[in-house]
């Protein structure tokens, strides 16, 4: 029990440490996600209709 009482001490000892981001920071790398998995969505979305047809076109 000793053992993981000084675990979390020495756990919260650490976040101490830590520089944590500011709310401005946080909602502008959270837009940039976003952005960013709509544009791959996009492109994933274009490819893959592309070799649908491409099969189509192969298959008939």
């Amino acid at each position: 029990m000793k053992k993981v009482l000084e675990y979390i001490h020495e756990s919260r000892e650490e976040l101490k440490k830590v520089t944590w981001p500011s709310r401005d920071e946080v909602t502008n790398f959270t837009w940039i996600v976003i952005i960013t998995v709509v544009i791959v969505s996009i492109f994933l979305w274009f490819v893959d209709s592309a070799l649908m047809t491409l099969i189509r076109k192969v298959i008939k």
